[in-house]
This record gives structure tokens, C-alpha cells and sequence, in this order.
């Protein structure tokens, strides 16, 4: 699925969404230059075997990919003229074959995107959308025919509208990045878990138990992007919460977020904040519950766990709502995915929070119409964190396996097993 916002998207003051002809041709008459993410390219890439000669592709790809991502845009001269590329004649299996065979690590989410001429009579552009990659350096991979056609790799990158390869010390910097920006983006998650569990916690009475919940995409989405509306915010709640109960299977209870949230979409700092507790002339007497979306494509989902199930041996969790929730997040993490950043994958963590360690956690569980503590259940002090990682174009399975997986990580540290 293709990026939502581009140096198209920016020089034609669109808001995300997908590329048009329209962002092509506003960009062609403003004369706008090429730079490290927009390649201006004439005629269609050319596969025909050229000995010693590496592919054009692949370099061109992997340098987009190594940079920041951005768009090989055929179709339009180096004098910046749509003259128009064969849209039959595109082979896209070949094009994605020298990504696949020519580049190392495989660069994952490039997106072709064929733009006809609205009429059908001007010139047609192809686009190749590459996304930045969180696993650069990404390597080319050629022959030479000299010293007996030897395989090399090398690494490019553009700066501005030129490409050059990497040496040696360039190269261990990217991967000192790459390690660096997967420390920091736990450490993030970790750190969002620890704030909304504060922020729930000193709202709660009694010994609560709340399942927090936070998703962060892999690429976050840049603060030029503009912020999601609250009309927009709401919008994504609502379908969340319809493709949970879409692809919910038969054990899910009924929903939570539908069912306790007052869409009260509130603004909060760079997120839309929704709670039934946070505003004390709102404060419902119900299970406490709130969602953020965060600008850049964060999440969290927090619901009380204890809530109608207080239990003086422990802090009660509800096994039925944990699943409920599970997916519901899930789905809320899908759905502003693919709002603003739809071609990264998305890191969700979980985790049940309780103000105190001097109690045990004791799961319920349905049964003969009532909850009840489930029999033989181990009863820890805390659980461990679980955390699964969502894929871009997840189908309703894959959303499926996805909430099972975060479900499970909790549920097994009970000794109970998560039904698939």
C-alpha cells in the first residue's frame, strides 16, 4: 500500500491520501526540481542484460530506500515534461524481481502506481513509491567482469537529485542507526506504557487492574504531515470498532469500546484523547476506558480490568473483556495505520498495570451466566509485557493471529490458554 504523504502530496498542498494525476502534472508545470525523495525519470527502466553493467532499478530503489524514502516518477524528462511511458508495457513482475534479487536486505512495501490520463488522451506516469526502510543500509547487488565477474555490493544513497555509494565508515554508521533507532523505539513504547498506566491508575479507586495497551508504527508519521481532525480521529474509532466486530470469532464477548466510550473526542497534546473518566462532569460509572491517537500514528487503548468484580483474596482481571480489548486495539491500530502511514508495520505492546504488587491477580472468567475466578489458574503478583508486531495490508486473519498472539502472551502467563 502506498505512502499517504510525498513531496507530491507536500508542493501541491494535499493532505494525505493517494497520489493523483492531478499532484503529477501541478508538480510538471511548477517546474518542481528533483531531490533526495522525487527522480524525475524519462523512459521505462531497462532490464536487458548488460555484462558488468548493474541495474539502474535496483541502484535507483535502494538509494530512495537507504535515504528516506521517496518516488521514481516515469514519464516526466529530465527538462521536468510529462512526456508520458506504455503503462501495458510497465513488467512489474521484473521490476519487483530486481528488487527482490538485486538488493540485500529485500526492501519490503515498494508500491507501483500507474496514473492514466483522466481523458485518455494525454501521456500516462507510473510512480514507484519506496518507502524510507528501518532496515538500511540495503546493499546492490552486482557482477563485474573483471577479476574473474566477481559479485560486489554496494550501498547508495541520494543527496539531493545525485546518487553516490557509501563507504566503509558511512556504512557502519547506518547501522549503528539502524540498531540505535530499534533501542529507541522500545524504549518508547516502554516509556508510553509507563505514562498512560500513571494517568489511569491515579484516576482509579480501589485496586484496579487496567490492561494498557500502546502500538506504535515502525515509521512514525513526520510532523509536517498535517494532524488528524477530530471528525477524522472519531472516524477512525468508529471503523476500528466495526472491523473488530467484523473479524471477531466466536468467544469474543461483545464489545467494550463501543459500549463505554462517549465520543468525547477531546484534543490533547499532539492526540485526540477519548475517556469516560479524564473530564469530572462526564465521569461514568462505568468501566473506565480511554483511547488516544497520536499524530504521528501512536496509539493506546487502557480499560479497567477489575471493574464490577472486586474480589478481597486479589485485583480481579476479566479474561473475556483482556480479549475484547485485545482486538479492538488491534483493529484502532489498523485503522489510523492505514489513515496516515499505511505501508509500515506496527510494533503493539500490552501489559496490565496495577498500583500496587501486594496483591495477586486472580483471572475471571464466564461461566453458568455469571464471572467467576477460573479454577486452578496460576494467580502472579504482575505479568510480563506481550508484544506483537502488525504487518502493513493485514487481512482480517492476520488481524486475527495478530490479537491472538497479544492475548495469549498475557493469558499463558496465568496458565491459561488463549482459544484460537
Amino acid at each position: 500500500m502506498a505512502r499517504s504523504w510525498t513531496r507530491l502530496h507536500e508542493h501541491s498542498g494535499h493532505r494525505p491520501g493517494p497520489l493523483t494525476y492531478d499532484m503529477v502534472t501541478t508538480a510538471v508545470a511548477d517546474k518542481l526540481a528533483e531531490s533526495d525523495d522525487l527522480d524525475w525519470k524519462e523512459a521505462l527502466p531497462s532490464f536487458a542484460p548488460k555484462p558488468g553493467i548493474w541495474n539502474e532499478f535496483a541502484k535507483d530503489v535502494a538509494a530512495m530506500a537507504n535515504t528516506r524514502g521517496g518516488l521514481l516518477v516515469y514519464g516526466v524528462s529530465d527538462q521536468i515534461e510529462l512526456v508520458g511511458v506504455d503503462l501495458a508495457a510497465a513488467d512489474k513482475r521484473q521490476m519487483l524481481s530486481a528488487v527482490r534479487n538485486g538488493i540485500q536486505p529485500y526492501i519490503s512495501g515498494v508500491n507501483f502506481i500507474e496514473l492514466p490520463a483522466p481523458d485518455g488522451s494525454g501521456p500516462d506516469v507510473l510512480i514507484i513509491d519506496v518507502p524510507s526502510s528501518e532496515m538500511a543500509p540495503h546493499f546492490q547487488y552486482g557482477r563485474e567482469q573483471k577479476d574473474k565477474d566477481r559479485a560486489t555490493f554496494n550501498a547508495p544513497y541520494r543527496i539531493n537529485d545525485d546518487t553516490f555509494y557509501m563507504t566503509e565508515h558511512q556504512v557502519a554508521r547506518v547501522y549503528r542507526e539502524r540498531f540505535a533507532r530499534q533501542d529507541a523505539a522500545d524504549a518508547l513504547v516502554q516509556a508510553l506504557l509507563r505514562e498512560t498506566a500513571e494517568v489511569v491508575l491515579s484516576e482509579s479507586e480501589g485496586t484496579p487492574a487496567w490492561l494498557v495497551i500502546a502500538a506504535r508504527p515502525a515509521r512514525p508519521v513526520l510532523r509536517m504531515v498535517p494532524a488528524p481532525t477530530r471528525a477524522e480521529a472519531k472516524d477512525v474509532l468508529l471503523k476500528a470498532v466495526e472491523t473488530a466486530a467484523r473479524v471477531k470469532e466466536a468467544f469474543v464477548g461483545p464489545a467494550v469500546l463501543s459500549n463505554v466510550l462517549a465520543n468525547d473526542m477531546r484534543v490533547g497534546l499532539r492526540r485526540w484523547v477519548d475517556s469516560n473518566f479524564l473530564v469530572p462532569e462526564r465521569r461514568s460509572s462505568g468501566r473506565g476506558t480511554m483511547v488516544e491517537l497520536h499524530h504521528d500514528g501512536t496509539i493506546t487503548v487502557s480499560t479497567d480490568l477489575a471493574h464490577g468484580l472486586g474480589h478481597g483474596d486479589g485485583i480481579a482481571v476479566n479474561t473475556q473483556v483482556l480479549r475484547v480489548i485485545v482486538l479492538e486495539a488491534v483493529a484502532l491500530a489498523d485503522t489510523l495505520r492505514q489513515r496516515l502511514t499505511p505501508d509500515s508495520p506496527v510494533d503493539i505492546t500490552a501489559t496490565v498495570a496495577t498500583a500496587s504488587t501486594d496483591h495477586r491477580l486472580l483471572p475471571f472468567g464466564e461461566g453458568s451466566g455469571q464471572f467467576a475466578p477460573i479454577p486452578y489458574a496460576r494467580r502472579p503478583r504482575r505479568l510480563l509485557p506481550a508484544s506483537t508486531e502488525l504487518a502493513p495490508n493485514a487481512d482480517d486473519e492476520t488481524l486475527r493471529e495478530c490479537a491472538h498472539e497479544l492475548a495469549s502472551g498475557l493469558l499463558h502467563q496465568f496458565g491459561l490458554i488463549e482459544h484460537h
